[in-house]
C-alpha cells in the first residue's frame, strides 16, 4: 500500500515537505530579497502558486494511478490540500508566523484553477514533470 503511494504521489510528498518548510519557518529565518518585497501582494501570489503546484501534484498522481482524471481524483486532490492549507495557517501562530485568512484564501484559489487547468494541461505534467 505504502509503495503504491509513493509510486503515484511521489511529488505531491515531496511538495508537502516544500510547503511545510516555506510556511512554518520562522519569518525572520528566511531570506528576503528587496525586489520582492515591491511587488504588491507577493505573499498571496506565492501561496497560490504552492497550492496551486501541489494540487497539480495530487491530480498527476491519481490520474497515472487510475489511469484517467474521475471525479474522485478532483475530491481525492481538493481535500487534503484544502486541509493542508488550513492547517497550516493554525500552526504558524505557534511557531512566530501569523494566521492570515488571506493566506488561506488565496491556497485555496491556487487549488482550484489548478484543478479546473488539469485537463488541458495534462500533457506537460506526464510529459515533462
Amino acid at each position: 500500500m505504502m509503495l503504491r503511494i509513493l509510486k503515484y504521489h511521489w511529488r505531491a510528498i515531496l511538495w508537502i515537505a516544500v510547503i511545510v518548510f516555506a510556511c512554518l519557518t520562522p519569518g525572520e529565518k528566511l531570506p528576503g530579497v528587496s525586489f520582492f518585497d515591491k511587488i504588491p501582494f507577493f505573499d498571496k501570489i506565492v501561496h497560490f502558486a504552492m497550492y496551486f503546484i501541489f494540487a497539480l501534484f495530487l491530480m498527476s498522481g491519481f490520474s497515472r494511478q487510475y489511469g484517467k482524471t474521475s471525479t474522485k481524483a478532483y475530491i481525492f486532490s481538493f481535500i487534503p490540500a484544502f486541509l493542508l492549507g488550513v492547517l497550516i495557517e493554525f500552526i504558524q501562530e505557534k511557531v512566530g508566523r501569523s494566521y492570515d485568512i488571506y493566506d488561506m484564501t488565496a491556497n485555496t484559489v491556487g487549488i482550484i484553477v489548478s484543478l479546473l487547468l488539469f485537463n488541458p494541461i495534462k500533457w506537460i505534467l506526464r510529459n515533462i514533470l
